[in-house]
């Protein structure tokens, strides 16, 4: 019998021309691309751990996630969100919470009165398992719920909203969105969101759910 472990996925965010990446369960890395005398860009840095022990653009203050499951940058509001993350003065990871930096700033973590980096713990499920940007919101997924996460300003920056509680999906890849309609697979039936999740019908339904195997769940796209 083997021993199911989990692949080692990464997520990436884009800030600015700086690439942010998380592998699944790590800490926080940069990438700051190089550029020549001509202007070309360098595949020659390496990505650097962000923590408050590093130096000049990838030190951070001492809040933020050294592990994390999830990273996304949101598109208009601009801040980097870590999902599935450890807790403020905490080393252990925390699945269901939600933590962001200061807007523009991926340096600035700890929460304060002179800025908008924050934290929320959502409600239903056991897990984050991944999250989808939208042109209106982002939707985050748990092992049983979908929400809605919207940006609304201070004090409360983002607010949460549940959109359904009955609901799975299979693996952090396994969302895609289309047409302002966001699809994914669950782990017995495909799903979609257009403003309120529907099963999505499917003739390959009994096709597809009846000869899988879920301890590869994770690296299904």
């Amino acid at each position: 019998t083997g021993l199911p472990q989990q692949l080692r996925l990464w997520s990436e965010a884009n800030f600015g021309d700086y690439l942010i990446i998380n592998p699944r369960g790590g800490a926080l890395y940069m990438w700051v691309p190089a550029y020549s005398t001509s202007g070309n860009i360098q595949f020659t840095t390496p990505a650097t751990l962000l923590s408050s022990t590093s130096s000049g653009i990838y030190q951070t203050d001492t809040d933020c996630p050294s592990v994390v499951n999830y990273v996304m940058v949101s598109d208009s509001s601009c801040f980097v969100i870590a999902f599935g993350c450890n807790d403020y003065g905490s080393a252990e990871q925390d699945p269901m919470l939600i933590r962001w930096s200061d807007q523009e700033n991926y340096q600035v973590w700890a929460p304060a009165a002179t800025n908008q980096a924050g934290s929320f713990r959502l409600s239903s499920g056991s897990k984050i398992v991944t999250a989808q940007q939208t042109r209106q919101e982002i939707l985050v997924f748990t092992d049983s719920a979908v929400f809605s996460m919207q940006y609304l300003g201070p004090p409360y920056v983002w607010g949460f909203n549940i959109l359904s509680d009955n609901i799975s999906v299979i693996g952090p890849n396994a969302v895609a969105t289309a047409n302002n309609i966001t699809y994914w697979m669950g782990v017995d039936k495909f799903y979609a969101y257009s403003g309120r999740v529907e099963t999505l019908p499917c003739s390959l339904r009994q096709f597809v759910f009846g000869d899988i195997n879920l301890n590869q769940s994770a690296g299904i796209s």
